[in-house]
């Protein structure tokens, strides 16, 4: 008789006598079935389920067709029918479902629910097979979940830790929110000793409920994790203890080490301690070494790399340390004032939970607030705030590679005079220029401190090895050799040292340094090779979680795969963040092991973690933290379009300029990041490595319709930032560029934003004609191709295009127009207030220039409060007090002036924009002139000269010429 298995708890499938068998089409697939589950069926049962909206005779002869094609692929016998009303399978075959093995009662049955019943299978025109189906796919699931909470029930009562984890973990796969299953894992691993394992479902646990479901985890599972994680820490002490290195030759470092920290102590203020070297010497053994014997309990220390591949990425390295820092403030219960972590929570996510501590917080006010302070302030005072609990040991290892940003926090944390802070790094030799600026603007001098390690000598090299010999007799001639082939750097000298002690006598020592590493790792099995060579991929440590993620092998294998390593010294591992990490014990073996890989085998590795990485993205402010290493997986890949799509996404969070007047578009979470502001050098790195990944794929692949929005909008940022800082002709190029190519590719919302900072840049440079040319062909872009949002922004653009031809009449006309066009909106906008206040302004400025200074002042101060509302507050601000100033200036009333003025100033301070801020300068400059400050004039005199050069803007440029020769003349008479 024939053997028929059938799949149906996953993607359906039929085995006949070992052949795979298909049905030709859905509804006989979905006949077959139903009577495979059921085991008989009447012909008006299942015309009815598959045919009920066709009309009978159509339906029988539907059904007569399917059991053909079933009989004629299966088998002639395979539906029987002992009366002409009832069909059912032949009894007499042999039939076998993993759905029947499911719902028997071994223990094991739960093992055949691979997936859902009938996954991915649908039939169209036939809802009640599709109800059918959908009922059963939900009763087998909660058979499936019964059966698995009871499992582990019965696990639990016998002591059987393996079956629980087995169970737990299909439970968890089942119902990721499954709490009371995910505590049973945390339990059982602690019962096996395996806290990391515990800790790490944890923060798998934390991770999942903030990111799907934004809550927290229960009551007993933090009490679960509070136990677990008190009983890790006895283990990791006795793991130190156990494993600590005995340092050789380092005790003057030490004792250097150990003077700074007792001066630290005794005066409290901020110290930079920087242990430098070449690579290998052994900076980072010093500090783990001093940290972990020297410390004492009442300094908490917060670690993290720098790595060359993060260089360029804004304040990447400070990222684990705040994390670190949030978890710490919560353990202590320390009140930090909203308005501090919403500022925070802006460039580090993590302290977003912070201010979650009050369901009605008014987030509007807590907005308002934080726009006092800048980033580095908000950083500074969250510190001292910590630092009366606890005082903070920084560690950064590699300090040269920290990006700009970053040095810019440590050098303003610095320059306080009394915080408990102390930074400990490392930093290799060949990089003290680029320190230079962090030591150099400290305030005081002597809490820097330089300590330099120096290879050891050939007496040093020689008194080492013959120790770690022991009782073995080592010829001198060899202890020579290897001094001359490590020349005595630590690190070549200990691998030398490990493998005698591995081989137990000098013979198989490498004759090359080089060969060392070979010769370490040589005896790992190839499974552990391959383990490692995926881990060599991340340039930094990289959580154990995402390891067991990317690799092949199970859970259990990965656990036992990087325990292998961490014995053999090649990995160690890192708790951070109720995280386990590993990372390479020293980036000299990182860098060996990926070299050896061929280079399409690293290609199709980092295209696995791009992707894999890229299926966690959560579409939240945490994103931006993934993509730097998005870009470099993809790019080394070769997956250049993703590297381009996720650099430039990275530049968007971080390039938000602010160089327009009144943007035509502005939400509350792009405000600008106060404080983070990256120098024009950088920026252009940025915009170099966007053109190197552009210039790396294939034409086809700049044809795709992604990848030519990310171009365009790339120009778009490009040619914005040039206008911006007045490099007129390659900006303009730029531009033009971007307007040709999205007209060629129908792209119109970029060209009409094209022509938008075209009308910028005749506004900048005083050019009417190039504004109304680039007014009317983004006007006939929008008009034509449906884009009437757009239309208020370049009525505006025309109003002012026509104030500056002095047609003043016609200016306000349309002007008014462009508000009304706004209000005749039914969806409502930010950007829709910020465009009102504009044409204020606007009229403002029609009012000053007709001596009408009072309604000027009404217009300006209209604008002002337009752009003063809690959910709208905007950089431009700082230009309407600006035309306040000058109104109340020309009106002879120069202290109400100077009022205005500085609120200008201090608006345009905050926000970084150079619009019309050498006009507040200089008008302050007037003003101190008038008073006899003559030094403060001056000074606000070279900074409207230095603004004013920036933009080139003909009028800025004008009106620096007049104020100053009106200065000197007030200057020269007073002598």
């Amino acid at each position: 008789m024939p053997t028929v298995k059938v799949t149906l708890l996953k993607t359906p499938s039929m085995i006949l006598d070992g052949e795979a068998v298909r049905l030709p089409y859905r509804k006989a697939e979905a006949a077959f079935y139903y009577l495979l589950v059921n085991g008989k069926a009447s012909r008006s049962e299942m015309t009815h389920l598959l045919w009920g909206d066709f009309p009978e005779d159509t339906a029988r002869k539907n059904l007569r067709n399917a059991l053909y094609k079933i009989r004629k692929t299966v088998g002639e016998e395979t539906i029987l029918t002992p009366n002409q009303k009832e069909l059912i399978l032949n009894p007499e075959w042999r039939w076998h479902t993993d759905l029947e093995a499911f719902l028997s009662e071994g223990k094991n049955a739960w093992k055949q629910y691979h997936q859902a019943f009938l996954k991915g299978f649908s039939v169209k025109d036939a809802e009640e097979f599709e109800n059918w189906m959908m009922e059963k796919r939900q009763e087998y699931e909660e058979i499936y979940l019964r059966k698995l909470h009871q499992g582990i029930k019965k696990a639990d009562e016998e002591g059987d830790l393996e079956r629980i984890l087995e169970l737990g973990k299909a439970l968890i796969r089942q119902d990721e929110f499954d709490e009371e299953a995910r505590r049973k894992v945390m339990e059982a691993y602690a019962e096996k000793g395996q806290y990391h394992r515990a800790i790490q479902e944890y923060e798998e646990t934390v991770k999942i409920l903030k990111e799907e479901l934004g809550i927290q985890p229960e009551a007993k599972t933090k009490e679960l994790y509070k136990k677990v994680f008190g009983q890790r820490q006895p283990e990791v002490s006795a793991e130190m203890k156990k494993e600590k290195q005995q340092l050789f030759g380092r005790e003057k470092e030490w004792q250097q080490l150990q003077v700074q920290i007792d001066q630290f102590y005794q005066q409290k203020t901020p110290k930079l301690i920087m242990v430098c070297g070449e690579a290998g010497i052994g900076k980072t053994l010093l500090v783990q070494s001093f940290v972990e014997n020297e410390l004492s309990t009442d300094m908490e220390v917060l670690e993290a790399n720098c790595y060359k591949q993060e260089e360029n990425f804004v304040l990447k390295p400070w990222q684990p340390v705040f994390s670190q820092l949030m978890t710490l403030i919560e353990a202590h219960h320390i009140e930090i004032p909203d308005s501090w972590i919403y500022q925070i929570s802006r460039q580090f996510p993590i302290f977003e939970s912070l201010l979650t501590k009050g369901a009605d917080m008014d987030h509007s006010s807590t907005l308002e607030e934080s726009q006092r302070f800048n980033l580095m302030e908000a950083v500074v005072g969250t510190l001292k705030k910590v630092t009366k609990t606890k005082r903070l040991l920084f560690i950064f290892e590699d300090l040269h590679w920290m990006d700009s940003v970053s040095l810019q926090l440590m050098r303003r944390i610095l320059q306080e005079k009394a915080l408990p802070i102390v930074f400990l790094t490392t930093l290799r030799d060949g990089y003290e220029n680029r320190m230079a600026t962090l030591t150099a603007s400290t305030i005081q001098k002597n809490n820097v401190t330089r300590i330099s390690l120096q290879r050891f000598s050939c007496e040093e090299t020689l008194r080492w090895i013959k120790r770690e010999a022991g009782h073995q007799q080592l010829d001198e001639k060899i202890g020579k050799k290897i001094y001359e082939e490590t020349l005595g750097n630590p690190f070549f000298v200990a691998e030398y040292l490990n493998a005698l002690q591995t081989y137990g006598s000098t013979e198989k020592l490498s004759a090359k340094a080089q060969n060392i590493l070979q010769s370490r790792l040589q005896e790992i099995p190839e499974e552990t090779r391959k383990m490692l060579e995926l881990i060599s991929l991340f340039f930094h440590r990289v959580p154990v979680i995402r390891v067991a993620a990317i690799s092949s092998a199970d859970d259990v294998e990965v656990a036992e795969m990087l325990q292998q390593l961490v014995q053999r010294g090649i990995l160690r591992e890192v708790l951070e963040e109720n995280k386990t990490s590993v990372e390479f014990t020293h980036q000299k073996f990182r860098e060996y092991v990926y070299e050896q890989q061929s280079q399409s085998k690293k290609r199709l590795l980092h295209q696995r973690v791009g992707l894999l990485l890229e299926g966690q993205l959560r579409d939240n402010t945490g994103d931006v933290l993934r993509y730097t290493d998005l870009i470099h997986h993809f790019k080394q890949g070769g997956d250049y379009p993703r590297a381009l799509k996720y650099i430039m996404k990275y530049l968007n969070s971080y390039l938000d300029y602010y160089h327009e007047l009144f943007p035509s578009a502005i939400h509350l979470h792009n405000l600008p990041r106060q404080s983070v502001f990256l120098s024009r050098e950088e920026t252009m790195g940025y915009f170099g490595e966007v053109e190197a990944i552009m210039k790396g794929m294939d034409p086809e692949e700049l044809q795709e319709e992604e990848v030519r929005f990310w171009h365009l909008s790339f120009l778009h940022l490009k040619g914005r930032l040039l206008i911006r800082e007045g490099e007129y002709r390659q900006g303009v190029q730029t531009m033009e560029e971007m307007i040709r190519l999205a007209l060629e590719a129908e792209s119109w919302d970029h060209a009409i934003s094209g022509y938008q900072q075209m009308v910028y840049f005749g506004i900048q440079t005083q050019q009417p004609e190039v504004m109304i040319k680039n007014i009317d062909q983004a006007v006939k872009l929008a008009e034509e191709y449906h884009y009437p949002e757009r239309i208020p922004l370049f009525l505006r653009l025309k109003g002012l295009y026509l104030m500056m031809c002095q047609r003043f009449d016609e200016a306000e006309f349309v002007l008014n127009e462009a508000i009304e066009a706004v209000r005749e909106m039914k969806t409502k906008y930010r950007q829709h207030v910020v465009h009102v206040a504009a044409c204020h302004y606007y009229k403002g400025e029609m009012h000053r220039n007709r001596k009408e200074f009072d309604l000027a002042i009404e217009q300006y101060q209209q604008a002002v409060d337009d752009c003063s509302q809690k959910d709208v507050r905007h950089h431009s601000i700082a230009v309407f007090y600006t035309g306040m100033g000058l109104a109340s200036y020309q009106m002879g009333k120069a202290e109400r002036a100077e009022e205005y003025l500085r609120k200008a100033l201090d608006y345009f301070g905050e926000y970084e924009i150079f619009w019309r801020r050498s006009i507040a300068n200089l008008y302050m400059a007037l003003i101190q002139s008038e008073k006899g400050k003559r030094k403060k004039a001056g000074q606000f005199l070279k900074d409207a000269e230095s603004y004013a050069n920036m933009i080139q803007n003909p009028y800025e440029l004008s009106v620096l010429k007049r104020v100053k020769k009106e200065i000197k003349m007030k200057t020269s008479s007073s002598h």
